[in-house]
Order: structure tokens, then sequence, then C-alpha cells
């Protein structure tokens, strides 16, 4: 089972994860943003984050640990990551990305066309700036046909 412990944006082993991974961390410490680290049999398999706007939220920088990669843990990470944002009232869960598309795909994330997303997740730092190329995608946090 995967346990989560929430941990500041400014945490060192979330830092040097994201950038081992080669993951966005400029705007990472402000504020409202929520960010995990993930343990299994309390073993840290690694973090991810997200900043929710009402019912919406963006997901951020999910990482895998490196010997963990592989192992289906990114799957029941990001299981354990939607459920901290829909504890958090989050009901339909967007995230960008410009190389996992596929592995999102697999949990039941479709791609959004930018124009009909929310203007609270385009408005985000990420979506203007940081990753303004990336394939924006999306799905209800509660994903019924999603098999781990």
């Amino acid at each position: 089972m995967i346990y989560s412990t929430p941990v500041q944006g400014d945490n060192f082993e979330l830092l040097a994860a994201l950038a081992e991974a080669g993951l966005p961390i400029e705007d990472i410490e402000e504020e409202g943003r929520s960010f995990f680290q993930f343990e299994e049999d309390g073993v840290p398999i690694g973090f991810g984050g997200f900043e929710r706007y009402g019912e919406d939220t963006l997901v951020r920088s999910i990482v895998v640990m490196p010997k963990f990669r592989g192992t289906g843990a990114g799957r029941r990470l990001t299981e354990a990551l939607l459920e901290e944002a829909e504890k958090a009232g989050a009901r339909t869960a967007y995230l960008l990305t410009t190389t996992a598309s596929g592995f999102f795909a697999g949990l039941g994330f479709r791609v959004e066309d930018r124009r009909k997303a929310p203007a609270s997740i385009l408005a985000t730092r990420q979506a203007a700036s940081i990753c303004s190329t990336a394939a924006l995608l999306y799905r209800p946090i509660k994903a019924p046909d999603v098999h781990l």
C-alpha cells in the first residue's frame, strides 16, 4: 500500500528528484501547490503534487525514484496523488507533458484541446509559460476503467 506524506516545495529530496528527472522546478515553491512524498513498505518511491482550482486540479511533477521505474509504481503513485486531490475537493485532473502522454493515457487521461480547458488551468504559470507547448491531458478524478 502507498502512503503519502505532505512535503514543502523547498524539500531537498523533492527538488533533487525533479532535477534528476528533468522536470520543472521554477515555480514549485509558490503558494497553492500541494506536494507529497510517497512510500511503499516504508521505502520512498517518489513524489507528486498538484495545484487545485475549485473542482479542477493541475497535476504537477510526478516523479518515481529510478530503482522503482518500470515496476508499476508510477501508476500507483499517480492514483494515490489523485486521491489526495479528491480529498482536497478536486473532481477533474489536468496535466501537461512533453514525454509521458502514453503513460498517462494508460491511466485514463485524454488529450484536451487547450481552447476547451478551464481558464484557471490555462492561467497557471506552468500552462502559460513553463510548459506552454506541452500536451494538455485530462480525466475525471474517478476513472472507473483504470486497472492497477
